[in-house]
């Protein structure tokens, strides 16, 4: 007795339907990507177009105050306060956008042209800052803080100066400088070169430079030794472990600190 072979019968229309079901697939993935990382895109440069506002918002009141010589009484407190918020947006609107480039996976490149650029708003407020204390006598301390990556001891100043940054509020403006970006931005050379920084951690407390770790009681009274009055001075610091989570380099202003 013999057996008939089985024959499977292929419908070429059933391949045809998959084939275009998976190109619609594959070609929606793609068109929904290239909407998400343009949303992303646009996001980052409408942050950072208000910042560059802001900027230059806060530039033009000072060469306005300065051609007219009017830094007195009236016009100084508003120039502080628009310093002080616009520093703190800075710090906020660069943890925004750091934590959007991370979670997006961006690439190396984009995430360097970011950092350089909170950088250069660092060093460029920190300028305003200065002089908004000499002509308008601000009752306030700048501390400029150079850091690494690769530097161990880093993050235990990271949270010395987070923990400052929350005592004294917007009377210690926290304007960190991170060097790992120093072969690309010529600012942070610059910087490095004007204060002979060659030890991690190193921070400038309004111009005075102080070399490795410095510990809270000392931090103390080098701040309240540039603040006038501020109840915060007779405050007894506690001899805490310093076995804390490192703040964000790049959060140092909002609590803090380290743009």
């Amino acid at each position: 007795m013999t057996t008939t072979p089985l024959t499977r019968t292929f419908s070429k229309d059933k391949y045809i339907t998959a084939g275009i079901i998976t190109f619609l697939i594959f070609a929606l993935g793609l068109t929904l990507g290239f909407i998400i990382d343009q949303h992303r895109y646009n996001i980052v440069e409408e942050i950072n177009m208000e910042q560059e506002v802001k900027y230059l918002s806060l530039q033009t009141q000072y060469l306005y105050l300065n051609s007219y010589h009017s830094f007195n009484n009236n016009s100084c407190p508003i120039l502080s306060a628009t310093l002080k918020s616009t520093v703190q947006d800075l710090s906020d609107s660069l943890s925004e956008v750091v934590s959007y480039e991370e979670e997006q996976k961006t690439t190396d490149k984009r995430r360097d042209i970011i950092m350089r650029r909170y950088a250069i708003d660092n060093l460029r407020y920190l300028l305003l800052a200065q002089e908004g204390k000499q002509k308008c006598n601000l009752d306030l301390v700048t501390i400029t803080y150079f850091y690494s990556s690769d530097c161990p001891s880093c993050p235990n100043q990271g949270v010395i100066l987070t923990y400052f940054k929350k005592i004294f509020g917007e009377k210690v403006l926290i304007f960190p400088s991170k060097l790992d970006y120093r072969s690309q931005e010529p600012m942070i050379e610059i910087a490095m070169a004007q204060f002979n920084i060659t030890k991690y951690p190193t921070i400038i407390v309004d111009n005075n430079k102080y070399e490795g770790v410095i510990k809270k009681e000392e931090l103390q009274t080098i701040i309240c030794n540039s603040i006038k009055d501020s109840p915060q001075c007779q405050l007894n610091i506690p001899n805490t472990s310093l076995n804390q989570t490192p703040t964000s380099p790049h959060d140092q202003n909002s609590t803090p600190a380290p743009n």
